[in-house]
């Protein structure tokens, strides 16, 4: 559950191809599918053990004019009747009825991951309620679930730190992807309940270098060494969604890039790319491109032909491929940095929430965090350049933290999946969850 197969955003593809590949690989051929509150039901194709594999879907839909069969309010109604009567023939009877009641109740094991970071209402509390519906139909149904690697919080509305609650209480196994957002689940659930510690899945993400890298303005050759990729964050760029600073900003982000893209342009003797990691509609508030655009176009006139704009809409593996060519990257979305990361490329992540911290630490780069909420222009700016001067410190032990992350999360996933017919035993999870625990780099 929690990976959308439609998003413009990269980062929650990255997210969704990460996880089916361990769940695939962890599971001893086990079959994978997905549960989505998804307009069709059609299977979707991932990358799975390096090969394109289509993957089932089993949907829901907010629609009204949907099949009672597959609204989310019928089939949240009917779960609440398939756990008051624990009669053989009226749960057979749902299960027939109920497509995705049926799957559930087959599973051996369902999980959710909630895009990463959506366990928590920093973007509404109607998508966080909207999201908790079919997570509790399947509550109803199994009694219990896994919470996958992901961010824990923050809850500024008390309904969701109870639906919060109420979910992680029921959870049979709980994983923070990094020791903040552990301890904010910690916070939520009974004394004596451990959560346990993981790498982001998405450090396990299959990369691939595309042939060409089409650019604004073109390359004449191949990509000339020493590239600076900067992501723009749409979302960021326009205020949030309510576009009036959403996120409670101390710095103006789009004054920021402005101020910073002149300075890195006259520290760095090569090229600057940006490179958009999610795309949507024209005018649309979360289109990176768009805010791309309007940056370099802030330029003076005899800087602009130093910064090209990555154009084609890469999938997750090739964007991967792409910021995985830079010598040094600057990033506001959180797994265009993980994609950085992971390929041991030095990179600085310029925050809005508390994600990016945890995260950055995990692989002992939690000082190369710049966070928007606590820092105005001026000292953002300053301490992006300083990190840019130390790139090559970083480069070697942020290379083997990538490559101790990727090893742990295979023996975190084999650990929770292939005991599921047998009974999973949680001091051997916790053991593998906890060997590979975040090292700062160097040590």
């Amino acid at each position: 559950m929690g990976t959308p197969v439609s998003s413009g955003n990269r980062g929650v593809l990255a997210l969704g191809a990460s996880l089916l590949n361990l769940c695939a690989g962890a599971s001893g051929g086990g079959e994978v599918f997905l549960l989505l509150v998804n307009r069709e039901a059609r299977p979707v194709s991932f990358r799975v053990g390096g090969r394109d594999w289509l993957i089932p879907v089993e949907n829901l839909r907010m629609s009204p004019v949907a099949s009672p069969r597959k609204q989310v309010g019928v089939v949240v109604l009917l779960s609440l009747v398939y756990w008051a009567v624990p009669l053989s023939a009226v749960r057979l009877a749902l299960r027939r009825f109920s497509p995705w009641i049926d799957s559930v109740a087959g599973a051996d094991v369902v999980g959710d991951v909630r895009g990463g970071d959506s366990f928590s209402d920093i973007y509404g509390l109607k998508r966080f309620v909207l999201a908790f519906l079919p997570v509790w139909s399947v509550l109803l149904i199994k009694g219990t679930m896994v919470q996958f690697p992901q961010t824990y919080g923050p809850f500024k509305s008390p309904v969701a730190r109870w639906l919060a609650r109420f979910i992680l209480r029921k959870s049979s196994v709980i994983i923070a992807r990094d020791r903040r957002s552990q301890a904010a689940a910690q916070a939520l659930v009974a004394p004596g309940r451990e959560i346990l510690l993981s790498p982001d899945v998405a450090f396990s993400l299959d990369v691939c270098r595309p042939d060409e890298v089409v650019t604004d303005p073109p390359l004449s050759g191949p990509v000339p060494p020493g590239v600076l990729g900067l992501n723009v964050n749409g979302l960021m760029w326009n205020g949030g969604y309510t576009r009036d600073n959403m996120f409670g900003l101390k710095m103006d982000y789009a004054g920021f890039l402005k101020q910073l893209l002149p300075l890195l342009l006259d520290e760095h003797a090569g090229e600057v790319w940006l490179i958009p990691h999610t795309f949507a509609e024209a005018g649309g508030v979360e289109s990176d491109p768009a805010a791309s655009y309007q940056l370099r176009d802030s330029l003076p006139a005899a800087l602009r032909p130093r910064v090209r704009i990555v154009t084609r809409e890469y999938n997750q593996h090739e964007m991967k491929g792409v910021i995985g060519q830079c010598d040094f990257f600057i990033g506001s979305r959180m797994h265009a940095c993980i994609a950085a990361l992971s390929q041991g490329v030095p990179c600085v992540g310029v925050a809005y929430s508390m994600k990016f911290a945890g995260v950055f630490e995990s692989v002992g780069a939690g000082g190369w965090v710049v966070d928007g909420r606590e820092v105005g222009n001026d000292e953002a700016v300053a301490r992006i350049l300083e990190l840019y001067r130390q790139r090559d410190a970083l480069r070697g032990p942020l290379g083997q933290a990538a490559e101790d992350a990727r090893a742990q999360l295979q023996v975190v996933f084999r650990r929770l999946l292939r005991p599921a017919a047998s009974g999973l035993r949680e001091d051997e999870l916790r053991n593998a969850v906890q060997a590979g625990g975040a090292r700062p780099a160097g040590e």
